[in-house]
C-alpha cells in the first residue's frame, strides 16, 4: 500500500503538538529524554533452534536474525526511485574469479553445461571477509572460522538439515553433497529403467515406500506396537503394521503397514503415475569415504576464502545465496555436542547460555514460551561510541547521503495470542500489531496501516481424474463431481468468478487473474547488460510476453478497430469474470458430460473442497458463500442440476490429499522465488522436486507441450520445460529477456488446462505504532520499508511514556482509527 510521507509527518507533528500542550498544562509531567529506543513486538510462539545449521521455522530463523550478520545484506539506494543496492556486511567485497582459478573447475569437479568443457565465469568466488568481525565475547572472526563452520555444517555424523542449502540448487557447493554423504553405504532414489513396478519387483529389485512423504504423517510420527519409530523408507512387501500417533485409535489409518498402503495405492504409485515419487529403490554409495579437502571452500589467507559451485550461478543470485549464513562458535558448538544418538547433535542456539551473537544485537534474556529480549552487541563491528551511547551510521550512501542506522537500542518479543496483542498495541505496549481479516474495516483507513503484497496466489486446484472423481462420489460425500473432468466446465468455473467482489469478503487479499502477480521480476538484478531496462523495471507482469499470455487466456484483443488499441490497454481490462461466456461453456460441457455418459442432465451436483488446515473462519463462509453463487448462476439454462460446493476445514494436508483422491477441489496457494520466475512452474509441473498437487488431473514426466523458442516449434514433457531455464537445462544459457518469452508461454499454457483456478493474492497487513516510523512509505520488496536498519523514532522510551499516559482515552486505547 503507497502512502504519502506527508500525512505520517502530519500525524507525528501533530502528535508532539498535543503532548507539548498537554505538558504545558501540568496534566503529564515530562521526563528526562533517555536515548533509548525499544522496539516491542509479538509473536504466537518464540523459535527454539536458532542454529543456524538446524534452524526449522520463521519463528527460529527470526531469532537467527537478531544474533547474525550475512556476507552481504540490501538497502536502499534511491527511495523515490525505488532503486536498491548490495551492502557488505561480514565481507568486504565478494568477486567472481573463475577466469583466474580454471584449476578448481577440475579439481572440485564442478558440473559444466552439456558439450562445455570450461567456463569463465559464475563458478569461483572469492569472498574478502569483514576484519573488524568479532563474537559478543570479542574473539576475532577470520577465514578459519568460516572453513570450520562449513566442516561442521556438513559433517557426515550430524547430517544437519541446513546443509541442504549447500548440496543443491544454483549455490550448491562443489563436492558438498559427496562429503555430507561420505559414510552413507547408499541413498534412495526414485525408480527408474522399468517400465512397471512389477517389472523391477521381477528382476529382483527391492522397492521402497517413503512412508513419511507418502503417508503424510502428523507432527508427533508414527510408531509400531513396541514403541519403535516407523522408518521413512519401508519395503512395499514389509507387513509390520505402525501407528500414526496422530490420528485417534480406532479411526482410519491409525495402524497401516508398508504392504497396506502399496497394496490400496498400487495404481497411483505405479511407474509415471500421480504417486510414482514414493517408491524409491536403494542405490550404493560411490563416494564413500569423501574427504572434506574435496569440498569448494576453501582458505586463501587468514580473511580471504573461495567458494567453488557446482554448477554456474549468475554474480547477483550468488550474492543473494550470501545473505544466508553457515558461521558458528565452533567452541560452544561442540562443547554442546551429544554423541549419544545415531547422529551426533548439538544444543547451540537453543537458548540464551548456547548462543552467541555476531550480529547486530545480542541475546539479554529469554523466558521460554513468554519473552525474548535483545540488546545491543557492543562487539559488533558497526557501532561508534557517542557520549557514551552505541551509534551506527550506514558505510554506505542512502538517497545520496550516510544515514544513522539501528537506532533501535532494545527489541522485546513478547507471545501473545491475537486478543492480548491487540489489547497491548492500543494500550500503547506494543510497536507493530496485525490485525485479523474480520478487524481490518476497523482501521482501513488509518494512517498508521501498512498492506504489503505478497507473492503468494490463492487458486482453486483439482483432480480431474474420471476413476478418483467416481470414487470420490461413491465414498467421499460427493455427488457428480465427476463434472470436474470436463475441462469446459472447469474454465466456466473460473469465468463465472467475480474476483473484485470475492476478494471483499478478505480485506487482505487482491483479485488475481494468473499465477505470477505484480512482485515477480524476470531481471532483478539486470544481469543483462544490454537490454535497456534496470532490475527495478523488470516486472515480468508488465512485460509484452506476461500480458499477451493473459490476453490470449482471457480472449482479449486489442489493435485497430478493436475494443482495446493496445496490448496494455487489453490486459488492464481483465477481470477474470464474464459471465455470459461461462454459462454458455456451461451448457457445452452439459452437453458433452451427458454424451459420455458421466452426468444425467438435472442431476443435483456436491463437491467438496479441501478448504483449511485450521478451522473455517467467517471469512472462508463469506467466500463459499459467494462461490456458490457464482457457479449457480454459470449454470442456468444449462442442463445441469444445482451445485453445492461444501468446504472442509481442519484438514491436516489438504495439499496432498487433493491428488490423493480425497477431495475433488482444494484451496491454497504457492508462492516464493520473486527474483526468478523461471523456475516457478516446477511447482505445478516436476514431481522430483515438489509434491506436484495437480498429479491428480496430468502425469507431467510423460505428457508433452509444443512451444516456440527462437521462433522454432520445441516438443518437450511438461517437466522438462519446467527445468528447461534452470541450472544445466537447455535454455539455462539464455539471457533472462529471452527466459522470460518461454516463461509466459509455460504460464499460459497451464492456465488453459484450468487444473488451477487463480482466485486472489495475498497481502500482509499490519499496524506501526505512533512511537516510531519507517524511512520511506514505499514499499519495495528489495528491502521493504528500509527495515529496522533505518527505522526511525518519534519519541524515545520515556517521551513514548509520557505520550502515551496523555493520549489514553476513556477506554483505556490509543485512538489508531
Amino acid at each position: 500500500m503507497s502512502k504519502t510521507v506527508n500525512k505520517v509527518v502530519s500525524i507525528a507533528i501533530i502528535a508532539a503538538m498535543m503532548l507539548t500542550v498537554l505538558l504545558s498544562t501540568g496534566c503529564v509531567k515530562k521526563p528526562a529524554g533517555t536515548d533509548e529506543y525499544t522496539y516491542r513486538s509479538y509473536a504466537t510462539a518464540l523459535g527454539s533452534n536458532w542454529n543456524p545449521h538446524t534452524w526449522d521455522t520463521n519463528a527460529d530463523n527470526s531469532m537467527l536474525g537478531y544474533v547474525s550478520s550475512p556476507f552481504v545484506d540490501m538497502s536502499i539506494l534511491d527511495s523515490e526511485k525505488g532503486i536498491y543496492q548490495w551492502v557488505f556486511e561480514m565481507a568486504t567485497a565478494i568477486t567472481d574469479v573463475t577466469k583466474d582459478h580454471q584449476d578448481d573447475l577440475t579439481k572440485y569437479k564442478v558440473t559444466l553445461p552439456a558439450g562445455q568443457t570450461t567456463a569463465t565465469e559464475g563458478y569461483v568466488f572469492e569472498i574478502a571477509l569483514n576484519p573488524n568481525a568479532k563474537w559478543e565475547n570479542g574473539t576475532a572472526i577470520n577465514a578459519d572460522s568460516y572453513m570450520e563452520s562449513m566442516l561442521r555444517l556438513l559433517d557426515p555424523d550430524m547430517k544437519n538439515y541446513r546443509a541442504n542449502l549447500y548440496l543443491s540448487g544454483e549455490s550448491a557447493l562443489a563436492g558438498a553433497f559427496n562429503y555430507y554423504y561420505s559414510k552413507d553405504e547408499g541413498f534412495y532414489v526414485p525408480l527408474s529403467g522399468y517400465k512397471t513396478n512389477a517389472d523391477a519387483i521381477a528382476a529382483g529389485v527391492t522397492l521402497y515406500l517413503d512412508m513419511h512423504g507418502f503417508w503424510g504423517l502428523g507432527a508427533e510420527g508414527c510408531v509400531d506396537a513396541n514403541g519403535k519409530a516407523c522408518p521413512q523408507y519401508v519395503p512395499v512387501t514389509d507387513t509390520t503394521k505402525y501407528r500414526d500417533v496422530s490420528v485417534k485409535e480406532g479411526e482410519s489409518g491409525d495402524w497401516v503397514s508398508a504392504a497396506d498402503l502399496y497394496a490400496a495405492y498400487a495404481a497411483y504409485l505405479e511407474v509415471g503415475a500421480q504417486y510414482s515419487s514414493y517408491i524409491l529403490v536403494y542405490k550404493t554409495n560411490e563416494n564413500m569415504g569423501f574427504k572434506f579437502d574435496g569440498v569448494g571452500l576453501y582458505k586463501v589467507d587468514d580473511y580471504t576464502i573461495r567458494y567453488v559451485c557446482q554448477t554456474a550461478i549468475g554474480y547477483n543470485y550468488f550474492l543473494t545465496a550470501c545473505t544466508d549464513t553457515w558461521l558458528v562458535y565452533v567452541p560452544l558448538y561442540d562443547e554442546l555436542k551429544d554423541y549419544s544418538g545415531a547422529l551426533v547433535t548439538t544444543k547451540y542456539g537453543t537458548s540464551k547460555e548456547t548462543t552467541m551473537s555476531y550480529g547486530t544485537y545480542k541475546m539479554a534474556s529469554l523466558q521460554d514460551k513468554k519473552q525474548v529480549v535483545f540488546v545491543q552487541n557492543e562487539n559488533w563491528y558497526g557501532w561508534t561510541e557517542e557520549d557514551g551511547k552505541l551509534v551506527s551510521y550506514t558505510n554506505f550512501e542512502v538517497d545520496g547521503q550516510k544515514r544513522q542506522q539501528y537506532k533501535t537500542t532494545k527489541i522485546v518479543i513478547d507471545v501473545l495470542d491475537e486478543a492480548a496483542a491487540k489489547a497491548a498495541f492500543l494500550k500503547g505496549e506494543l510497536s507493530e500489531w496485525s490485525p485479523s481479516a474480520e478487524e481490518l474495516s476497523t482501521y482501513n483507513l488509518s494512517e498508521q496501516l501498512y498492506k504489503v503484497d505478497e507473492t503468494y496466489t490463492m487458486s482453486f486446484f483439482f483432480n480431474t481424474g474420471i476413476d478418483a472423481l467416481k470414487e470420490m462420489d461413491k465414498s467421499k460425500g460427493n455427488t457428480n463431481s465427476v463434472v470436474l473432468s470436463n475441462t469446459n466446465f472447469r474454465k466456466a468455473f473460473s469465468l463465472a468468478i467475480d474476483r473484485t467482489e470475492f476478494v471483499t469478503a478478505t480485506q487482505s487479499y487482491k483479485p488475481a487473474y494468473a499465477l505470477l502477480n505484480s512482485l515477480y521480476y524476470y531481471d532483478i538484478y539486470d544481469d543483462d547488460k544490454n537490454d535497456g531496462v534496470s532490475g527495478p523495471e523488470s516486472q515480468y507482469r508488465a512485460t509484452d510476453a506476461a500480458m499477451q499470455a493473459i490476453c490470449n487466456l482471457y480472449g482479449v484483443e486489442y489493435g485497430a478497430g478493436k475494443a482495446y488499441e493496445t496490448l496494455e490497454a487489453a490486459y488492464k481490462s481483465i477481470s477474470g469474470y464474464n459471465l455470459t461466456e461461462a454459462k454458455a461453456l456451461m451448457k457445452t460441457a452439459c452437453d458433452e458430460l451427458v454424451a459420455a455418459n458421466l452426468y444425467k442432465a438435472g442431476d443435483a451436483i456436491t463437491i467438496k473442497i479441501g478448504w483449511a488446515k485450521g478451522a473455517l473462519t467467517s471469512d472462508d463462509n463469506k467466500q463459499l458463500e459467494l462461490m456458490n453463487k457464482y457457479i449457480n448462476a454459470a449454470i442456468e439454462g444449462s442442463g445441469f442440476g444445482k451445485i453445492t460446493l461444501e468446504a472442509v476445514g481442519n484438514i491436516q494436508d489438504r495439499y496432498g490429499d487433493v491428488p490423493k483422491g480425497e477431495y475433488a477441489i482444494g484451496y491454497g496457494a504457492w508462492g516464493g522465488a520473486a527474483f526468478y520466475p523461471f523456475r516457478n512452474f516446477q511447482v505445478y509441473m516436476d514431481p522430483d522436486e515438489y509434491t506436484v498437487n495437480e498429479t491428480g488431473c496430468y502425469d507431467p514426466t510423460k505428457d508433452t507441450l509444443t512451444l516456440k523458442v527462437d521462433g522454432k516449434d520445441v516438443t518437450m514433457t511438461w517437466q522438462a520445460w519446467s527445468k528447461s531455464m534452470i541450472g544445466t537445462g537447455p535454455y539455462a544459457g539464455l539471457s533472462n529477456s529471452e527466459k522470460l518469452e518461454i516463461t509466459a508461454q509455460l504460464e499460459e499454457a497451464f492456465l488453459k488446462t484450468y487444473y488451477r483456478i487463480p482466485l486472489c493474492a495475498t497481502t500482509i497487513c499490519s499496524m506501526l505504532s505512533y512511537q516510531c516510523s519507517y524511512y520511506t512509505e514505499e514499499y519495495n520488496i528489495m528491502y521493504g520499508f528500509g527495515g529496522l536498519r533505518l527505522m526511525d523514532y518519534t519519541y524515545d522510551d520515556a517521551d513514548w511514556a509520557a505520550f502515551v499516559a496523555g493520549q489514553i482515552g476513556e477506554n483505556g486505547e490509543l485512538d489508531y482509527q
